[in-house]
């Protein structure tokens, strides 16, 4: 629900991960809002500086990233111009960044296509790239576009990123989860054939801009001649070859979910994420094998209490960091920590240190926490197997998002 005063204008805006997405997706939601008065903002994460270069006046700017992402910068502003003149940010830069951090560039994390015909990771995603960066860092960019512009709504693709390109699929959940912490609605651009849909605008009206807007990305698609029998068809040709037609109604469902999702695994973390993670599962790792070091030698009555409690937090230390993010590098640097903690205590005490004792509490101490993140980094992975079983139990989703699919790399 909108939270906009009756004295202005609804303001909503568009999280896209490349330039044409905002045209191709939403380009008619786009010019609709537009001429209805409401307050539009386009927020687009990159350049698309991996994208296909079309035509052979633009393929020498293939692969060169700066220039393609300087020509892709002038397609999207005469795009949008096209559609009603929307507002338009950067993702890390002025109005969608954070005041006290400097402005950044997310650069095009590319992608390549599986054998299932959806899109994939590229297996050299720059270290600028927007899959590489933090995810919270991606969130906090995205907030402060959204209080800049005053939004009321923010529109982005749903969960699998409409075909799987992993710049969608992040800027999904970043958009999702600005979107709950600053308290707005979200929704998600889905297949007008699609089972949940809240809501479809018919776009026919708005058209001719439609056209005009997706005619300005001639290094990525080439838009067929106007039909004459049908003058309001609108049909373009894809890099790979695959034509598609611009749908009557644009559909998109609302988040009416009552909490966003779990947070993300060590695999899904940028590169940052991923160090810092490994970070503090390392000097989590030395506080206990320090403690443990000093304490496991204590005993109640004649109960060895250290030994066994200092187990317990060896062993709900790493057995926990495997189990919540499925990482053997948190559970290796955990491990490696602990026993550095250890012998660096011991070679401090030396010969004669009577932290670890030759006794059942000293073999032990020795011993569990090395047997412990063995066996935890020796327990399998079994997320893949059941999200394939999950996959082959609905294999109707991967059509239709295949159906509704851009068909495009970035």
């Amino acid at each position: 629900m909108s939270k906009a005063p009756a004295t202005r204008p609804e303001r909503v805006l568009f999280v896209h991960a490349h330039p044409d997405d905002e045209t191709l997706s939403s380009g008619g939601t786009i010019a609709t809002l537009l001429e209805l008065g409401a307050e539009v903002t386009v927020l687009t994460a990159t350049r698309g500086e991996r994208g296909e270069m079309l035509t052979e006046a633009l393929a020498p700017l293939f692969g060169d990233g700066p220039r393609v992402a300087a020509h892709r910068e002038t397609e999207i502003a005469a795009a949008l111009a096209a559609l009603g003149g929307p507002a338009h940010l950067w993702l890390g830069g002025r109005g969608a960044r954070p005041t006290d951090l400097p402005e950044r560039r997310y650069t095009d994390s590319g992608m390549q296509w599986g054998p299932d015909g959806r899109a994939t990771a590229a297996a050299d995603a720059p270290v600028d790239s927007l899959t590489a960066a933090d995810l919270g860092e991606v969130v906090d960019d995205v907030r402060a576009a959204i209080r800049s512009t005053g939004a009321d709504a923010v529109v982005s693709y749903a969960d699998d990123g409409g075909y799987g390109h992993p710049d969608h699929v992040r800027v999904h959940h970043a958009a999702r989860y600005a979107a709950r912490a600053e308290e707005v609605a979200f929704s998600m651009i889905v297949p007008a054939d699609s089972p949940e849909v809240d809501l479809t605008v018919d776009v026919v009206p708005v058209r001719a801009k439609v056209r005009a807007a997706v005619e300005q990305y001639r290094s990525q698609v080439t838009v067929d001649r106007v039909d004459p029998a049908d003058p309001q068809r609108l049909t373009w040709v894809m890099p790979h070859g695959v034509r598609q037609a611009a749908p009557a109604v644009e559909a998109f469902r609302h988040d009416a979910d009552p909490v966003p999702p779990a947070p993300e695994t060590f695999a899904d973390l940028g590169r940052q994420g991923k160090v810092t993670a490994v970070v503090v599962a390392a000097v989590a790792g030395l506080v206990v094998g320090a403690l443990g070091t000093v304490t496991h030698q204590q005993r109640l009555g004649g109960f060895p209490v250290g030994m066994v409690l200092t187990t317990l937090v060896v062993l709900g230390l790493v057995v926990g960091l495997r189990l919540l993010y499925r990482s053997r590098a948190m559970v290796a640097a955990a491990g490696i920590a602990i026993i550095v903690a250890t012998q660096v205590l011991v070679s401090v005490g030396g010969q004669s240190s009577p932290l670890v004792l030759a006794n059942l509490a000293g073999y032990v101490w020795t011993f569990a926490p090395a047997v412990i993140a063995a066996f935890a980094l020796a327990w399998p992975d079994l997320s893949g197997l059941r999200a394939r079983a999950a996959a082959a139990s609905a294999p109707s989703s991967a059509d239709s998002a295949r159906s509704g699919a851009p068909g495009r790399r970035g």
